[in-house]
């Protein structure tokens, strides 16, 4: 009888473990209603747009997007900006890209200090030019 009741015990334990797994690698469009407790823009990335030394914007091909704040001047909107992914090319927290900007032509290492991600609205309104930031 005690073995009975230890089985069923360890076979609950079992299945709600799978359950609690299954749950955290489900992605948004299979939990109906609910958001992701974690975003990623997906690369690769569509768009990238300097807004001033400090700030870029990043979008992806699903239409998620970003502001990247940076914690120093290193951005020009004029010169090219450089990626160096850590693992995949997914931006979800500031570690997983290394930046690098460019002012006045010499390469200039970013430290992302926040990344602050739009809603698909925003995100479109960066893209034609007329956010609202």
């Amino acid at each position: 009888m005690k073995s009975h009741i230890l089985k069923a015990v360890a076979a609950a334990s079992v299945l709600a473990g799978i359950a609690i797994i299954a749950t955290g690698c489900s992605t948004p469009e299979m939990q109906a209603g609910q958001s992701s407790p974690r975003q990623c823009l997906i690369g690769p990335m569509n768009t990238t747009n300097v807004i001033d030394e400090k700030t870029l914007f990043i979008s992806d091909n699903r239409g998620q997007g970003a502001l990247v704040h940076m914690k120093g001047s290193c951005l020009s909107k004029f010169e090219p900006v450089g990626f160096k992914f850590r693992g995949s090319s997914d931006i979800c927290a500031p570690i997983d890209a290394d930046i690098t900007g460019s002012l006045s032509t010499i390469p200039t290492p970013c430290f992302v200090d926040s990344i602050e991600f739009l809603t698909k609205e925003q995100t479109a309104a960066q893209e034609r030019g007329k956010a609202t930031k």
